[in-house]
Formats: structure tokens, sequence, C-alpha cells
């Protein structure tokens, strides 16, 4: 099944999706290995889960080096961000993360990959994102391919009347490009809108990563005091809640297989985060 309006966090077409046959089954991983965890654990992971949000999608374009990805995924979960993908238009390249900067962030989150432009975009438009594209204020890196007659927004005007008319409840999807060359051009056909960082210095571009956590942390601010669904929904957080036990409880697959084979194929299912499907069709 595809989760409609009334178990999300927005009134627009979701992208987490339970299959029919697992239906039954939802609730039952956490049930089972709850006990494996203590008070605390339990207790840290419900808290934070109450803040988690999916109105920010981000998109980082051909980011391939380790300690890039790695304080990108620490950059998203520490403001409170789940959903991500990770494009790449050359097939060699390999999502990679370095463990000693990740720190394990990436447990929390659900990255995909995706290998085309046309694709990623389809299936932000079909879940309702506004396509905002990362770039320098003056547009020197996409000059080339600039759009005149879409909006800018510098993440310190995501406060103004002007984007929050502009953004509504809708979420909205940051596409970040390379530093050298930013966005693609074939982003142009899809884009709704540009997000900048204001500079004031000699340094013409900043690391991905602390681009990134500038425009999240204005995002986070801004959106949770506006949008009135900014966070998940309740079923939303039991199922996020599903998989972090799933995937964090030590042991689990063997205790699983051995005790409670019949629940195999939907613990594996909710633990590699196979339910955050992108909508394509």
């Amino acid at each position: 099944m595809i989760l409609t309006e009334s178990t999300t966090s927005s009134n627009v077409p979701t992208q987490y999706f339970i299959p029919k046959n697992f239906e039954n089954n939802f609730g039952k991983i956490s049930a089972t290995l709850k006990g494996f965890f203590t008070e605390n654990r339990l207790a840290k992971m419900e808290r934070i889960v109450q803040n988690r949000s999916r109105q920010v999608l981000t998109v980082f374009e051909n980011t391939h080096h380790a300690h890039n990805i790695s304080a990108i995924l620490r950059t998203i979960d520490s403001f409170g961000f789940m959903d991500l993908f990770f494009l790449y238009s050359n097939h060699a390249m390999r999502f990679r993360a370095a463990d000693t900067i990740d720190r394990g962030a990436s447990q929390w989150l659900l990255p995909k990959r995706l290998d085309n432009i046309s694709e990623c975009a389809e299936i932000l438009k079909k879940s309702n994102y506004k396509i905002a594209l990362v770039s320098l204020p003056d547009f020197s890196r996409t000059a080339d391919h600039y759009i005149n007659n879409i909006p800018s927004f510098p993440s310190n005007s995501f406060h103004t009347t002007e984007f929050q008319q502009f953004l509504g409840e809708n979420k909205i999807a940051l596409i970040f490009g390379s530093e050298l060359h930013g966005v693609s051009p074939e982003w142009k056909n899809y884009a709704d809108c540009y997000v900048s960082v204001q500079m004031y210095g000699f340094t013409e571009s900043l690391n991905v990563s602390v681009c990134a956590g500038i425009i999240l942390q204005n995002l986070r601010e801004q959106l949770s005091s506006f949008q009135k669904s900014f966070t998940l929904s309740n079923f939303e957080k039991e199922l996020i809640l599903e998989h972090w036990i799933a995937k964090n409880c030590p042991n689990s697959l063997e205790f699983i297989s051995t005790r409670h084979p019949h629940l195999l194929p939907w613990f594996e299912f909710v633990r590699s985060g196979k339910f955050f499907q992108p909508i394509s069709k």
C-alpha cells in the first residue's frame, strides 16, 4: 500500500510503501526486539523520532568523496531530516562513507542511489516537491543555464512572507551540484526556484556539507514555524522506529530467523529501508 494523507505528514503522495502482504506484520518487529534495548536507548530513539521531518529531501549530484558524504550524513541527521538521494550520472562512481566522520549517522537515514536527472526529477515532481537548485548568489557556476523566470531565495530569507507563500505546505528538494561546476544544465527543465547562501568574504564557494548545514538549519527553523505538518505522522514515527530497532538490535537476524522465522521477510524489508520507495510511475 502507498500511505496516503490519513497516515502521512503532508497532504501529498508519500514515498513510504508497505506491500499488502506485509501489512499485518507492521509493528511486530518492534514488539519482538524492544526487550534487547535498554530503557534509555529506547527512550532516546522515541524522543528523536518526535522531531524527525520529511519536508526536506536533499539530492547530491556526483558527490563521491568519502569525507564529504560522511559529513553530509551527519549534517542531515543533526537537523532531523530523513530522506536523501545520491545521484550519479557517472555509473563508475561509488557511494562511500568514512566511519570516523560518519559516526553512525547513516543508520538513522534513508539514502537512495539514482542514476539520471530525469528519473530523479520525475520522482520529485510526482511526490509534490518544489525543486530548489542550490547555487552561488551570483550564479557564476550556473550562468550558462540560469533561469530568469523562477524565484531565488537566499537562506536568510526563509522567514519572509514571499518564501512562505511560495512553499506553503509543500515539501522541498534541495539539489546540490559539484563545488566546481554547480548543478547540471539539465536541471533547468525541472527547477522551481534557486536557493543560495549569502557570503561576504573573498571565498567564492563552500564545502557541500557546510553549505547543506547552513541551508538545512535555516529551513528547519522556519518550516517548523509555519508548516502545520512539519514532523512525521504517528504512523510514520512507528514505521521509522521499527526500522531503527530492526537495524540496530544486535544479533537480530539470527534471533528472528530461529525464533520467529515467519517474520523474516518483513524483518528484512523494514530493516533495509525498502519501504522508502520513490514514486516513479
